[in-house]
């Protein structure tokens, strides 16, 4: 039974919970009580850093960059923040796939949610109500270093503000935001207050939303693997002891993995920061927009989908050679899979070389990692989908084709038809069947 609300509040938010979230199996996403007081204390810190006399605090009462020491009154932030995204949303490639856009913008609220930021629950809700209308904004898949996602958080504070230029996905097509909330009732425009802006787009949420779907894929993946294992057994067993040994330590690796990328939906990915002391708060500067160690673990991922890959690609060799079948077409796609993942290898955490003119003196690239991790993701799955078309072709020549469908019941496809068809549909059944999200988006 599907739950009918689910409150976030800046503490618990799961791997588990996003995909339940963006695949509607939690209803309306709301913001915890005890979460909006704490959003509702630490704004009004911000309002009274807006009056005279008050000490210059970057983002509050100054401008950005290059204007941090200027300082700007409450109604010049008002019209300011209308014009601060546009400089910074700066993309190009093809578009990410909207489920990770919209997961972003639920990570985000979450991230503000916890009351460091300082931002008014008013534009939590605001973010909320955009994802629960099963909106997301279109964001160009090139655009970050990985040390703070400037750029494609900018085009979601676009979206959140209804600037003219914001572009959406909704139902299936691309449009202006603010056509898009017209369509459907809500308010067309969300005036930004001071910090707000700076909130949203000061961060590494849209890498962490990459990462969320690459740990979901990765365990599904397992999954399916460990499901076409038992077609493979049900036949003439084919063994490769070592493989036990590296699943094993897979498994270990991966948990690690997922810990960490759980631990970090629940982190405050922002800078100034607000901290509660004794005569109300104080604004913290430091690095709080790094996402250095979901960068270390994407680039781990990216090592044990390699290993995983190396033996798929011997199961595929023994069934050829031990069942005699016809699988060149199947073989040659799935080393070509395998060649793939492995050139997506090279560590991208790695190379931290300096950005912004040496400002930025370590840059963990971390959005690379976790889109290298998707991308070998579903090299993976196309792997799998030809060992599995393999299977299939080798319980045919055994003369027990219904042991594939005892344990896929509804793969509806032709093992006597061509190698490369079969592979193709097996994976299309895969992605649907499993939820396996693409990073880029299949919508034009």
């Amino acid at each position: 039974m599907k739950n009918t609300h689910y409150d976030i509040d800046g503490y618990s938010l799961t791997v588990e919970h996003i995909i339940q979230a963006v695949r509607g199996e939690l209803g309306m996403v709301g913001l915890e009580p005890a979460a909006k007081a704490r959003c509702d204390s630490s704004r009004e810190q911000i309002t009274r850093w807006l009056g005279e006399d008050a000490p210059v605090v970057y983002g509050v009462n100054t401008g950005l960059g290059n204007l941090k020491d200027t300082a700007l009154s409450p109604q010049e932030h008002l019209e300011w923040n209308k014009t601060i995204p546009y400089p910074h949303a700066a993309g190009m490639g093809e578009y990410l796939n909207p489920v990770i856009t919209r997961a972003s913008m639920l990570i985000r609220a979450n991230v503000l949610s916890r009351g460091y930021s300082g931002v008014r629950p008013e534009l939590i809700e605001r973010m909320l109500d955009i994802f629960n209308h099963g909106i997301a904004p279109a964001v160009r898949g090139l655009g970050s270093t990985g040390l703070s996602d400037l750029g494609p958080l900018a085009h979601n504070a676009m979206v959140v503000s209804g600037l003219e230029e914001a572009e959406v996905f909704y139902n299936g097509r691309q449009m202006r935001a603010q056509a898009c909330f017209e369509s459907l009732g809500m308010d067309t425009v969300f005036s930004l207050e001071c910090k707000e802006v700076l909130a949203q787009m000061n961060g590494s949420t849209m890498t962490q939303a990459i990462a969320i779907f690459a740990c979901h894929n990765m365990q599904q993946l397992l999954s399916i693997e460990e499901k076409i294992g038992i077609v493979l057994n049900q036949g003439r067993q084919i063994r490769i002891d070592s493989k036990e040994h590296i699943d094993r330590a897979v498994d270990k690796a991966f948990a690690i993995i997922l810990n960490t990328v759980n631990f970090e939906n629940n982190i405050t990915c922002d800078n100034p920061l607000l901290f509660e002391v004794e005569d109300g708060y104080e604004a913290v500067m430091g690095c709080n927009c790094s996402n250095t160690q979901v960068g270390y673990v994407m680039d781990l991922l990216n090592i044990l989908i390699a290993d995983k890959a190396n033996y798929i690609m011997e199961l595929i060799d023994c069934l050829e050679r031990e069942e005699g079948i016809g699988i060149r077409a199947i073989r040659e796609i799935a080393l070509a899979k395998v060649r793939t993942i492995q050139s997506l290898c090279l560590p991208a955490s790695a190379d931290s070389i300096p950005t912004k003119g040496n400002q930025e003196d370590h840059v963990e690239f971390s959005f690379g990692a976790s889109r290298k991790a998707l991308k070998a993701l579903s090299a993976y799955q196309f792997l799998l989908s030809c060992l599995l078309g393999a299977a299939a072709k080798a319980n045919r020549v055994r003369g027990n084709e219904m042991k594939v469908m005892e344990v896929f019941p509804d793969l509806n496809v032709d093992a006597a038809g061509g190698s490369a068809g079969l592979a193709a549909g097996i994976n299309h059944y895969l992605a649907e069947k499993f939820f396996l999200v693409s990073l880029i988006s299949e919508l034009k």
